[in-house]
């Protein structure tokens, strides 16, 4: 349930909690934009997952000289929602506020997440976030923008699951959950989380400003392992089939487009009977649909940064991430683990219990 709050006076004390693993290179970015924030947590705690670039030893060092209580723990090989359960578990207050070291944060960013709360009928504080186009400068970067619409997101539809990057939550939403699922391999632990929350019933409040900035990546290499951490995330919870399968239809369209384009060009020059260049051409036309939604995109937002070389490597990234994301379903949906079958089974039965 999403419903505007309302306000009364109250002071609120609070947790941060984040995990980290080598991210010695943005450090110092991060820890500035928590400095700088209009309203500063009770304490900060944050998970090290045995980095090794640095990045103990830097939040150690700030955790000595911060006018905040900082504490940094350390769990070696540890995935991100067993961090995030530690540090939850480890925190002193019941309001509990979470982030991620891979995103920037206006001062404004715990503010617009924590005053919800003082109307204490609020259980959950959903916080939107944003992509910004001006750091959108390598040609992949640049063809997934153009990919994701924009990053144009409508926070208050009711699709959107809340993220761990932005969300903030009473301890008692974080107990009767039962925590993150510790289970899960790479990913889909804070989308497990967020739909558990929708499944309670747990009142929630969307805070639409977006205040926090989600870091996209540079290189295709890191679209494609993203959404196959996705898939692997999503397979072994067994959720989201039906995206699977879109997907799965979304890849031959795409294959088809491209090989039946090519086929019929080859069917001409080469005078080829009719029948076979028909059937490519029927084949291009299908496989183009899907492609539609892209090149509206394109049109829409094209200029001197989004020409045509973006234009045709974004359906090139596009069928890349589609494959990233199929590759890494099939793998955590039919190759998991057996324990992770079964805490994926449990999952499915106590979401539809509460359903």
């Amino acid at each position: 349930m999403i419903f505007q709050p309302n306000f009364y006076n109250i002071r609120m004390n609070f947790t941060l909690v984040s995990t980290v693993f080598n991210e010695a290179k943005r450090l110092d970015q991060t820890i500035s934009d928590l400095v700088n924030q209009t309203l500063q947590p009770s304490e900060i705690i944050i998970v090290d997952a045995g980095s090794t670039d640095g990045t103990y030893e830097a939040l150690k060092k700030w955790s000595e000289h911060s006018l905040v209580s900082v504490i940094v723990l350390q769990k070696l090989r540890c995935n991100v929602a067993e961090g995030r359960n530690i540090a939850i578990k480890a925190a002193k207050y019941d309001l509990i506020a979470s982030m991620d070291f891979g995103c920037r944060y206006d001062p404004k960013w715990l503010e617009s997440i924590i005053e919800p709360f003082k109307d204490r009928s609020i259980d959950v504080v959903f916080g939107a976030y944003k992509v910004d186009e001006t750091e959108q400068i390598s040609l992949a970067a640049k063809a997934a923008y153009i990919n994701s619409n924009g990053y144009k997101w409508n926070f208050h539809s009711g699709h959107l699951i809340p993220t761990s990057r932005s969300i903030a939550y009473k301890k008692k939403v974080f107990h009767k959950i039962g925590g993150y699922c510790e289970w899960l391999t790479l990913a889909a632990d804070d989308t497990v989380f967020g739909k558990q929350i929708k499944a309670n019933g747990f009142k929630m409040y969307v805070a639409d400003r977006p205040y926090s900035t989600w870091m996209r990546h540079e290189t295709l290499v890191g679209f494609v392992k993203e959404s196959y951490r996705y898939g692997l995330g999503n397979g072994e919870a067994k959720i989201y089939f039906d995206e699977f399968m879109a997907s799965v239809v979304k890849l031959f369209l795409r294959i088809g487009f491209y090989l039946s384009g090519l086929f019929f060009i080859m069917a001409v020059f080469l005078k080829i009977s009719v029948l076979f260049p028909i059937i490519c051409l029927v084949g291009f036309v299908y496989g183009f649909r899907i492609q539609v939604g892209y090149l509206k995109n394109w049109y829409r937002l094209q200029s001197k940064k989004y020409g045509i070389s973006v234009l045709l490597y974004g359906l090139y990234l596009s069928s890349a991430v589609n494959y990233g994301y199929i590759k890494g379903y099939i793998k955590g949906y039919y190759y998991s683990t057996e324990d992770q079958k079964q805490q994926a089974e449990l999952l499915q039965k106590r979401i539809n219990k509460i359903t």
